[in-house]
């Protein structure tokens, strides 16, 4: 029994297996610890900028047209560890597969192994693709009514100006982030700001840098001199 199953885990580490299996284990001990220590599904996640509404001629318009497939395939649409799991599941149960049908010899080529690799790991984006389609409801945000934010203040998360922008607005069941534009000044990164509309047609919020906390300051230091 003991030789069985150190033979079957000599198997999972053989070249062909090793990539898959491994992320296996990733994704096992990522879940351990956040189990351990409650980490969020977002504790390793990145923000897709998957606006194309930049001139498509720089390298702006270039940059997002080249994240679509990623969009695609519901990578930043889900949460990034979620996609990234079942991905690796897919992946380890498709190379068990395709090694149990038609394995490779030992003495195989380090390409050869290298392309069996490549190609079943894309069979697995695929069948990845096709089982968190329907987890792409599950993240919208049903009930957001992009015009109830119109007048409220927010903080620019990177420059933005006319062709490029993003924001977030603080809200109690967790901050918004959104594609902002200004009307013509360039605000930069950490900036709060107003939203002033919101462009249905570019479903991009129009903002201006607030001046609220200058107002604030201008009331504070005429009250101090009254008294």
């Amino acid at each position: 029994m003991g030789n069985e199953v150190a033979e079957y885990i000599d198997h999972l580490f053989s070249p062909p297996l090793v990539v898959s299996t491994g992320l296996v284990l990733f994704v096992m001990a990522y879940w351990l610890i956040s189990i351990l220590t409650g980490l969020g599904l977002d504790a390793i996640d990145f923000d897709l900028d998957f606006d194309t509404d930049a001139d498509v001629g720089g390298i702006d318009g270039f940059m997002g047209i080249g994240l679509l497939p990623l969009k695609w395939l519901n990578i930043g649409t889900i949460p990034m560890m979620l996609w990234f799991s079942i991905f690796a599941v897919c992946f380890f149960v498709v190379s068990l597969s395709v090694d149990h049908y038609q394995p490779l010899s030992d003495e195989a080529a380090t390409g050869v192994v290298a392309i069996r690799v490549v190609w079943v790991m894309g069979v697995g984006v695929l069948v990845t693709k096709f089982i968190t389609q329907p987890m792409r409801n599950w993240f919208k945000e049903h009930t957001l009514d992009p015009h109830s934010y119109v007048g409220k203040q927010a903080t620019t998360r990177i420059t933005t100006h006319t062709t490029r922008g993003k924001i977030f607005i603080e809200r109690k069941e967790g901050d918004l982030i959104s594609e902002a534009r200004t009307a013509g000044e360039e605000i930069p990164n950490g900036t709060r700001v107003i939203v002033v509309s919101y462009d249905e047609a570019q479903k991009v919020y129009l903002v201006a840098e607030s001046h609220s906390t200058s107002e604030e300051a201008t009331n504070n230091n005429k009250e101090t001199e009254d008294v």
